[in-house]
């Protein structure tokens, strides 16, 4: 599981040479800990740019942080996708993706750094399973990004043997802990029964407010038998309003 509690290296690498990497002390460091970070297994740019930005103290929507990501992708240790995610009608954000390459690997290992499995590549491994669903693979991804701006650890895709249950993400915090499903379409009535039927509660992640409504009436009405709590959250409003608790409505 991922969170934002954790501790930077220190000391960085030295610097090696790597073509298309800076000469530059300061832009160096902070190449290098960008890697450091994707190979911890984060994979949302905005996010990544965040928490290099957090030990130099400085602005990760500056112009310097805003060139670490293409610094790396033109050094060829990571490529990127750059999708956009529909939270509303003919509303469009568009959010960088990376992944390592064999080329960030190695220098990772050079390093003697462990590289974990990003979110990214778990969700093409464990959900897309070939058949691609980017939609939906961003979705799980911005909202566990939102998740830990909110101080959850979240997991993507956790090992769960609950039969016919399969939930995107399992978040904590506090000594709370919940399975959750992100879903951008129709709901799937069995879903909210299975969900339902594992841990006595429905947690889901909408695509907008009315999306998330909807959805809620579905599990209320199709688990109701087994649901004694049900939290509701929509990426529209998450992304739109960052002082926002992580789950909109709670239902006892």
């Amino acid at each position: 599981m991922l969170n934002h509690d954790f501790y930077y290296p220190h000391p960085l690498p030295q610097k090696v040479y790597s073509p298309g990497l800076s000469n530059r002390s300061d832009r160096w460091q902070r190449q290098i800990l960008a890697l450091w970070i994707i190979t911890q297994g984060y994979s949302l740019g905005v996010e990544i740019l965040q928490l290099t930005a957090e030990p130099f103290g400085t602005n990760p929507r500056s112009g310097a942080l805003r060139q670490v990501i293409p610094d790396l992708r033109n050094a060829e240790l990571v490529k990127i996708e750059v999708p956009k995610l529909k939270v509303a009608f003919r509303r469009l954000v568009p959010f960088i993706v990376v992944q390592l390459t064999d080329k960030g690997r190695d220098l990772a290992e050079q390093f003697g750094w462990t590289v974990s499995e990003s979110e990214w590549e778990r969700m093409q491994r464990l959900h897309e399973k070939g058949n691609y669903q980017g939609q939906h693979t961003l979705a799980a991804l911005v909202f566990a990004y939102q998740a830990r701006l909110r101080g959850w650890s979240v997991g993507i895709i956790p090992e769960l043997d609950a039969g016919r249950f399969y939930p995107d993400a399992l978040v904590e915090k506090g000594g709370e802990s919940y399975y959750v499903e992100v879903e951008l379409g129709d709901g799937k009535l069995t879903k909210w029964a299975n969900m339902a039927k594992h841990g006595g509660y429905i947690a889901l992640c909408a695509r907008a407010p009315e999306h998330r409504e909807q959805l809620l009436a579905e599990a209320a009405s199709s688990a109701s038998k087994h649901s004694r709590l049900q939290l509701g959250t929509d990426l529209q409003t998450l992304l739109a309003n960052p002082d926002s608790p992580l789950w909109l409505e709670r239902i006892e």
